[in-house]
């Protein structure tokens, strides 16, 4: 039975000086291959054994683009990430569509229009107008937060045309010296 011999050896006289900067040097203890530092890159290794005729023993592999450009690679890489994923696309729930607008613009000037024809005079119109308007506004307001966007655009887009009309006559009337509100 043979005893195998032990791997320590005695350290040399060279053990305790400082090696040169940039110079790898083994951990301390070690007897093998690791060294202090970085693992070589793959695109640095070279392929060893008999060349033949038809080149060499074992084919080399092209490095890949991430050792082409120096990236880490040691035995523990770092997660892969997917680069060309396309961006999230945002979404409304309750888009404004234009035949939801003009629907809403068609329901807003019938509603203006049947305020204004109950009217029999300047001050009657207006008076209905702004009642038709407020209560025009608040439907608006109500359709906005629970119900289609765009019809609300559309009757909000109507009654202010009305109200806005039945200022001008205000205007008009008061520039001809009658204030038609009292």
């Amino acid at each position: 039975m043979a005893v195998s011999e032990s791997p320590w050896k005695e350290p040399d006289a060279t053990a305790g000086m400082p090696t040169p900067v940039g110079a790898r040097q083994p951990w301390p203890g070690a007897m093998g291959p690791p060294v202090v530092g970085p693992p070589p890159k793959l695109s640095e290794r070279r392929v060893t054994g008999p060349i033949g005729p038809a080149g060499p023993a074992v084919p080399a592999r092209p490095p890949t683009p991430a050792a082409q450009y120096g990236a880490w690679q040691g035995a523990l890489r770092p997660p892969v990430f997917v680069v060309n994923q396309p961006r999230p696309t945002y979404r409304e729930p309750l888009p404004v569509r234009s035949p939801m607008v003009t629907a809403g613009a068609a329901v807003g000037a019938a509603w203006m229009l049947l305020f204004g024809l109950l009217a029999g005079s300047a001050r009657g119109y207006i008076w209905l107008t702004l009642i038709a308007g407020i209560l025009a506004w608040g439907a608006s307001a109500v359709l906005a937060r629970f119900g289609d966007r765009g019809v609300a655009v559309g009757v909000a887009m109507a009654s202010g045309v009305a109200v806005a009309i039945a200022g001008i006559v205000v205007g008009y009337r008061m520039a001809g010296g009658d204030w038609v509100l009292w």
